[in-house]
């Protein structure tokens, strides 16, 4: 055993530094691909939008990720640990237009900024993520802004587009006029929110009557292109094959009788408005209505809104509704709360979203929702109830993938179109990565019609580029002997807010593009609330930045509240959890501290471990450890680092450090003690120290790698505890003695909590005790020597028959059918 090492006190900030500069100098996580008797495991790591710093989500998410990580290594896999960083999207768009005041139309010099901003984001995300014990290789780390990645991007997007599922369309799509963007369905929401119900009456054209809808956006009238009402509605049945005449538009539409209108809702009359949901897009092709648009991209009324040109949607509709008020042809107004659809994708936007039709690029999907779905099925979700998240989403899914974004900062769309035909013309692959906005295209002129050719201006949605993070990191089409050996990636960290995008993309896109199931497990994590329980947001001032608690706590502290959380599961902050898992840290050093002052004269080397005769006491600690090994690996494997944390802490706080040590103190201390007694205590002391903190290792780096450098690397000779092998249950436990072990820690326990009820320090010498027993007892010479010296017994009795003298205390101990008489010197 080397030398005793340990200072006096656990000072984290200290151990911290001193570890994260020496796995970096050594190597620790260098990942070889060329390892050949090692089984990799690959690990698709999210790549962090690198708008800023990390928060508390990252710290759960990424804590997770790298405990599975360590955990596979010390099982004995190659563990593959890159990262990447998610470079594009509006986020950062919006903060180089704040910070630096650059317009996007000085592209050029937009893109130079954004760059800039993001590379200073992942420096210093990158150190966060080293402080926290991040064990990735980061020698494979992934920009999505850089050359290689946008090349493959663009490479997927060549051969969608070659098989036909790629393509160019003018279908309604989900627009934000506050980020003048298209945007994917699953990036916008629904949110309630009060507001109106307006009861607007439309003149019937045959002047006898009217047909009184009820509507929440009385705006799109100039839109209105129909009215329906269905057709087993008695109140109506006079108005079927009518026409309404537009107040304030003069123009004529027909009523509909369609069987999917809501006769409860509001009136039981509808108008369909192009467009105001999908309602109204379904409506819309069935009947073959026209399409009229009175909302253009900026959220202003165009030219079919008349006097209202020009009005934001707000201003108009305050407008039309004064205006139908003086015409008398508005019946009521009623308070009414209502769900709105949302750009939700960005929390701090929120905004209405408007449908319009506006070209846009994009992927089929619909065909292929059968075997995103089969390829799910292959992969192993934990937990297991998150797989319904993606079958929902899959099988409600009526919409192709709108890819395209009118922004600057992305992946561009490698495409180009004739200005005459519309005809798509593909860049070369040798060619790419390449920028239609300023790059010549591959021909002169367009090969169909001889018309100018022009390069699409739009970016990519972020999703394409994330979408093809397990191809990016198994270099598919890059290099062949990689990719075998890394892809599938066996495990897919994520989210499940983003089953339906992140995980939901790259199944069918890697599906598409290999023919095969992209991971094989899904560990899922919840998100990150505030300590009130409400999700953590700066107007509600609950929001924790991951320094606070590093600087206060400490980075294995911090670990270990993340490791509490549950799979699936959203999760608070919580301090208590935070302080607790400080002190115990500070319990597992002075334990470690302790037990390594009675070990300077053991060596390991000496010990033939088929010899030695184990008394009861030390079968039963290491029987707990052998079980403890089970319960801690099965739930690290199945990706339950709660139940195995959890269980690993209350073995080494209660039955090593409560009961164990206190039972062995003696043995240690004393010089009159048999010098085969106090070597298997050594023995056994060394043997849970040494396991434990290998079973910790993957929770607690820092702690852990300082204390296996302090007493066990001289041993081990083994350059890193995270390099060590991971501990099996491998003690053969004679159970009849473990049982005596068992039997002696209850005892103990028992006695010292009946001395602490009447008042008796535990430290006081007890003159003399007498235990009477019911049952059988063996091994009584082992008892009265481990019972007497942990309790400071100057006489111990053990007996089957009542005590013939009266002691001034007395207990019971129903479960080992124990009577105990003591006293204390006079």
């Amino acid at each position: 055993m080397a030398k005793f090492q340990l200072p006096k006190r656990y000072t984290f900030k200290e151990i911290e530094q001193k570890w994260i500069q020496n796995w970096k100098d050594h190597n620790i996580y260098k990942f070889n691909i060329n390892i050949k008797d090692k089984e990799i495991y690959s690990i698709d790591t999210p790549p962090p939008f690198t708008s800023g710093t990390l928060h508390m989500g990252h710290i759960l998410n990424h804590t997770w990720i790298d405990v599975a990580a360590r955990f596979k290594r010390m099982q004995g896999y190659n563990v593959y640990f890159p990262q990447g960083f998610d470079c594009h999207g509006l986020p950062t768009e919006l903060k180089v237009e704040k910070e630096f005041k650059i317009s996007k139309d000085d592209r050029e010099e937009f893109l130079k900024r954004c760059i800039e901003w993001t590379n200073e984001a992942i420096s210093t995300m990158t150190i966060q993520f080293d402080n926290m014990g991040y064990s990735t290789d980061w020698d494979y780390t992934y920009k999505t802004m850089d050359k290689r990645y946008l090349r493959m991007v663009q490479k997927s997007l060549l051969y969608f587009f070659e098989k036909g599922w790629l393509f160019l369309g003018d279908h309604p799509i989900h627009w934000c006029t506050q980020c003048r963007t298209a945007l994917a369905k699953q990036e916008v929401g629904y949110i309630d929110e009060p507001g109106k119900f307006w009861y607007i009456k439309l003149p019937l054209s045959d002047n006898s009557g009217y047909a009184t809808i009820a509507t929440t956006r009385p705006e799109l009238l100039p839109s209105c292109v129909a009215v329906l009402i269905h057709p087993d509605d008695k109140r109506y049945y006079e108005l079927s094959q009518k026409k309404v005449k537009l107040p304030l538009f003069d123009r004529e539409v027909p009523i509909i009788q369609d069987p999917e209108v809501d006769m409860e809702f509001g009136t039981g009359i509808v108008y369909v408005c192009t467009f105001g949901d999908e309602t109204d897009i379904t409506w819309q092709k069935s009947y073959d209505l026209p399409v009229i648009i009175s909302i253009d991209e900026n959220g202003r009324m165009t030219e079919e809104a008349g006097k209202y040109q020009g009005m934001n949607i707000e201003e108009a509709r305050e407008a039309m509704v004064n205006d139908l008020k003086d015409m008398n042809l508005l019946e009521k107004e009623e308070e009414f709360s209502h769900r709105i659809i949302v750009h939700t994708e960005r929390s701090s936007c929120l905004t209405p979203i408007e449908y319009l039709p506006i070209k846009q690029w994009f992927i089929s999907i619909r065909p292929f929702k059968e075997d995103i779905l089969e390829a799910a099925y292959k992969m192993s979700w934990f937990p297991p109830t998150m797989i319904k998240r993606l079958e929902d989403w899959v099988e409600a899914l009526e919409w192709d993938w709108v890819i395209s974004r009118q922004r600057v900062f992305g992946t561009p769309i490698p495409f180009y179109t004739c200005e005459n035909c519309n005809h798509i013309i593909p860049a070369k692959e040798e060619d790419l990565p390449i920028d239609p906005r300023h790059d010549s295209p591959p021909v002169a002129k367009c090969p169909k019609c001889g018309g100018p050719i022009v390069g699409t201006t739009d970016v990519c949605d972020c999703w394409i580029d994330s979408s093809i993070t397990p191809l990016i990191i198994a270099k598919w089409s890059e290099d062949d002997e990689f990719f075998k050996k890394t892809y599938p990636s066996s495990m897919r960290p994520q989210g499940y807010e983003i089953i339906r995008t992140w995980a939901f993309y790259t199944i069918f896109r890697c599906l598409q593009l290999t023919g095969l199931p992209c991971f094989r497990d899904l560990m899922i994590n919840g998100m990150v609330a505030g300590t009130d329980g409400r999700k953590m947001s700066k107007s509600y001032g609950n929001v924790i930045e991951p320094e606070k608690p590093l600087e206060k706590y400490g980075a294995d502290a911090l670990r270990q509240w993340a490791a509490i959380g549950s799979l699936g599961d959203d999760y608070p902050f919580n301090y208590k959890e935070i302080t607790y898992s400080l002190r115990f840290l500070t319990k597992f050093w002075n334990a470690c501290r302790f037990s390594s002052a009675h070990l300077a004269d053991f060596n390991i080397s000496q010990v033939d471990e088929a010899k030695l005769q184990l008394n009861p006491i030390d079968e039963w600690i290491l029987s707990k450890l052998n079980t403890v090994i089970e319960i801690v690996t099965d739930s690290f494997a199945k990706y339950n680092f709660h139940a195995g944390l959890l269980e690993f802490r209350k073995f080494f706080w209660h039955d090593f450090c409560d009961n164990y040590l206190e039972a062995v103190k003696y043995k240690l201390y004393s010089k009159d003690i048999d010098s085969n007694q106090k070597g298997t205590g050594q023995y056994t002391i060394y043997r849970v120290i040494l396991d434990s903190i290998k079973l910790f290792a993957p929770v607690a780096p820092f702690i852990t790698e300082d204390i296996y450098h302090a007493l066990f690397k001289k041993d081990k000779k083994v350059p890193s505890i995270h390099l060590c092998s991971w501990p099996e249950p491998k003690y053969a436990i004679q159970e009849e003695i473990s049982y005596i072990g068992t039997w002696i820690i209850q005892l103990i326990g028992e006695f010292r909590r009946e001395k602490s009820q009447v008042g008796v320090p535990l430290n006081t010498l007890i003159k003399r005790a007498i235990i009477k027993y019911s049952d059988k007892l063996e091994g009584s010479d082992q008892i009265i020597s481990d019972v007497a010296g942990t309790l400071k017994i100057n006489e111990l009795v053990l007996t089957d028959k009542d005590p013939t003298e009266k002691l001034k205390y007395h207990f019971e101990i129903p479960d080992l059918k124990l009577e105990v008489y003591w006293e204390l010197e006079e």
